[in-house]
This record gives structure tokens, sequence and C-alpha cells, in this order.
């Protein structure tokens, strides 16, 4: 992945503007950023601010992906990451168990209900908290159950034939290191595509667990 030249300078100026923020998501934005410049010092300290900050008052889905992406962070830093994996993990099975009674049967409908995006918040979370346990065959059942409801037309294209971590997944698997290596391939072309239309700003946190899967794609690769 690759910063624009032109994004260099300010997105610099904006990481020392936030650089004493007390706000847990301005500390993972900060995080990103100075991953994307590739300096891992910094990255490394602004991940240990904002998984050691006070966790927020969520509930269900939304306090999953936090704790999840509190877990990504920590595996960064090659600590242990299983207690906030553990309660992510059962979040969303509570979430996806009060969802599903209530799907429509049309999930491609232009307007979603409110149990249909529980679902999909829930199925992509476990897909994901699956991988970051390195439980295979788990990651795959739950793409495959993603897949279900959540229409071709909402994925990003290269997305539509699987999942960037369900590739790596299915190559750990198999020991197919050809599988890993697309699925990676596929996470960072993701990324560098996110930064190139502005939809990526590193100075915000949105796609902070997007470049950890990344990294960690790579590190299981490496058998690191």
């Amino acid at each position: 992945m690759k910063i624009p030249d032109y994004l260099n300078k300010p997105l610099l100026e904006q990481l020392s503007d936030q650089a004493d923020t007390d706000d847990y998501l301005v500390m993972r934005g900060s995080a990103l950023g100075y991953a994307l410049l590739n300096e891992d010092e910094k990255r490394d300290e602004f991940i240990h601010k904002f998984v050691e900050s006070p966790e927020p008052d969520f509930e269900g889905n939304k306090l999953a992906r936090e704790l999840q992406a509190r877990a990504t962070g920590l595996i960064l830093l090659n600590q242990k990451s299983n207690d906030l994996l553990d309660r992510a993990k059962e979040l969303f099975e509570t979430e996806l168990e009060k969802a599903i009674p209530d799907l429509p049967e049309d999930v491609a409908i232009d307007v979603a209900p409110e149990p249909l995006i529980m679902a999909r918040q829930a199925r992509s979370g476990l897909m994901e908290n699956a991988f970051l346990r390195k439980d295979w065959d788990a990651c795959i059942r739950e793409a495959e159950h993603c897949r279900l409801i959540i229409p071709d037309a909402l994925l990003y294209q290269p997305h539509r034939e699987g999942y960037p971590i369900e590739f790596v997944a299915k190559g750990m698997h198999k020991d197919d290191k050809e599988m890993v290596t697309k699925g990676i391939e596929m996470q960072e072309e993701f990324l560098q595509y996110v930064i190139e239309v502005g939809y990526l700003k590193p100075w915000e946190e949105a796609y902070f667990v997007s470049y950890a899967l990344y990294i960690i794609s790579i590190r299981y690769y490496l058998g690191i």
C-alpha cells in the first residue's frame, strides 16, 4: 500500500494535531495513519493507547465490533486477545440469534430492515472473529453464511467471488500458499482502492481492522 504523495504532508500535520487526544477513535485513527506511513513504532504507541482506554458504553454488535477492533490491536502487538475475542463472539452470536426470526425473505431489498442489518453485522463479525482465532473451518463457514444475506451488489466487486480472509483461511486450512497469497493481495488491493478513491482517511479509524487483517494475514503466511 502506498499513501499518495499529496496526502503525506496533510496527514503528518493532522497526526501531529491529534497526538494528545483522549478519544479512543482518534487514537485508533492515528495508529492507522502511522501504519500507512510505515512508522510502526508510532503505530504501536497509539495501539497501546486505544486498547488501554476505557471501553465505551455500547451494547450488541456495536460493542462487539469495538472489542474486536481492540483485539486486532492486541494481536498486532503480539499480546493475548482471547478474552476480548470471546466477549465479541458471544455478543455477535446473541445479536444474530435475535435477528434470525425476523429476517425478510428477500435479503436484496433496497432498504434493509433492522434485523437484516443486525444479522449482516453479526455474520461479518463472526467471520473475522474466527479468522483471528485461526479457526479456519469456522471462518469459511461464516463466509458462506454471509453470502446468503449480503447480496453481491453491496460488495466490493472483487469480493463477490470470496472475501480476502476467506481465501487466506482456505489456504491455511489446505496448506495452499497460492490461495493465501491471493487473499493477501485482494486485501491489499482493497485498501489501496479505498485510499485512492478517498474513502480511507488515515486520520480516521474506519479501516483500522481491514489494515490489521491484512498484516495478520501476512503473519499467518510467514508463520509468525
